[in-house]
């Protein structure tokens, strides 16, 4: 179906308008043009002889007469003056105008005859002339009349609507035809280096910000699009940067206070006010490195390295084991043979540490987490915990989401292993383990 904000279809129908108006313009530019000069004329005589028949009476002594019709006063009033001569049966004739005296004579000769077409010799010193025989209120007249008198403006508009119908209109419909089957390609032409520019555009995402539009094949209209479009880049770009100056600053200035907060609480007596306050400086802790974590993962020296997942799991899992006993939590690794991928050792282990730390926090005390291996590279870690639902699973990956709202997580865990594994050419799921608990997969290394 044609779309109404179709930039083809717009530039189809306004070319076949243009076509049409121009059309109409010229048409009536010929048509005024030919009426100034006196073009528009009777070439055959048959519409004057018309005129003379219907103006055709006798008056009281039955005498031919001319009644003064409005048909005959405009011939009369022609310019140049027309002439004609009419005679009936019984020899009674009238005139008008200077008829040459070889019509007059050629008039008698035409007795009998019905109509006749009369061309003068090639030197054009007699004008052209008619010969008809008509039936008039006056009875049957022989009528001799020269040709070239002016048409009335009926026949002027029939005529000259017989010539567009026949000549003009055709073209137009061929060329309007042909402008609607070549428009599509002429625009999809025209505009490839837009859609171009657009496909490019689809490519550019906040993890690829140095990416611009380019100017190739692009339009001189579109280009200050384009331009206006990449200074908005420049601006985000801009932004962007300062945003993660400042979380890495604010990160780094927040880690000497927090581990002075932390060293004076060790020092406070016992009691459930210092639980509170450790909880809360640790929390602070974890947002400050996890915020570290992020704006490591732009200064990733190489991906190329061999990692052996099998060595980063038990690695992983033994710096947590404390915090799983903490939390009465029991933690295993099954990892039957070594796995290796293309990766940043450290990124990877701190993404499989918030894993833990996360199934250690939303599966509560006492929860079963496993650590799995699976072939051909990628880690899953399962709890037996209340999981996480389903209508949930892609909020949790979004900054600062958190499922429990006064929560000791700082909400930045998930979404740092998701940035980890996209970096990875991998990509983390959330679903289901077999004990109803949430199942946490980082696969890697889908692209190679």
């Amino acid at each position: 179906m044609m779309s109404l904000l179709s930039l083809r279809w717009r530039l189809i129908w306004s070319l076949i308008l243009l076509q049409v108006v121009v059309g109409s313009l010229v048409l009536g530019g010929f048509i005024g043009l030919v009426w100034v000069l006196g073009r528009m004329v009777d070439e055959t005589g048959q519409e004057t002889i018309g005129v003379i028949q219907r103006a055709l009476a006798r008056d009281a002594q039955g005498k031919l007469v001319m009644a003064p019709t409005s048909e005959f006063q405009r011939l009369q009033k022609a310019d140049p003056p027309f002439w004609f001569i009419a005679r009936d049966d019984k020899g009674g004739e009238i005139r008008e105008g200077e008829v040459p005296p070889r019509y007059v004579a050629l008039l008698s000769a035409l007795n009998g005859m019905e109509r006749m077409g009369i061309e003068p010799s090639s030197d054009n010193t007699q004008p052209k002339a008619r010969f008809e025989r008509v039936q008039s209120s006056a009875g049957p007249v022989n009528v001799m009349v020269q040709t070239g008198g002016p048409l009335t403006v009926k026949n002027t508009l029939k005529g000259t609507g017989m010539v567009f119908l026949f000549l003009v209109a055709p073209m137009a419909l061929l060329t309007s035809l042909g402008v609607i089957l070549a428009t599509p390609f002429v625009v999809k032409r025209g505009l490839k280096g837009v859609v171009a520019t657009a496909e490019h555009a689809e490519s550019i995402d906040v993890h690829e910000r140095t990416t611009r539009l380019p100017l190739d094949n692009v339009a001189s209209e579109i280009r200050p699009l384009v331009n206006a479009v990449n200074r908005a880049f420049d601006r985000l770009n801009e932004g962007y940067d300062r945003q993660e100056r400042f979380l890495a600053d604010a990160a780094h200035e927040l880690r000497t206070p927090i581990t002075t907060l932390q060293i004076h609480l060790e020092g406070l007596p016992n009691g459930p006010l210092k639980v509170k306050l450790m909880q809360a400086s640790a929390r602070l802790a974890t947002l400050a490195e996890q915020l570290l974590d992020l704006q490591r993962l732009d200064h990733i020296a190489s991906h190329d390295q061999q990692v052996d997942l099998k060595a980063l799991c038990e690695r992983a899992a033994a710096d947590i084991a404390p915090l799983a006993i903490m939390n009465r939590c029991t933690l295993s690794v099954d990892a039957p043979h070594a796995l290796a991928v293309h990766g940043d050792a450290p990124s990877l282990e701190r993404a499989l540490a918030n894993l833990i730390q996360n199934a250690i926090e939303h599966g509560g005390q006492g929860c079963d987490i496993q650590v799995r291996l699976c072939e051909p590279s990628c880690i899953e870690v399962l709890d037996s915990g209340p999981g996480i639902p389903e209508a949930d699973r892609e909020r949790v990956v979004a900054p600062f989401h958190r499922l429990v709202p006064r929560g000791r997580g700082a909400g930045l865990g998930l979404h740092l292993v998701a940035e980890v594994a996209r970096l990875h050419g991998g990509q983390l799921t959330i679903g289901s383990s077999e004990s109803g608990g949430a199942k946490m997969r980082l696969e890697l290394n889908l692209d190679a």
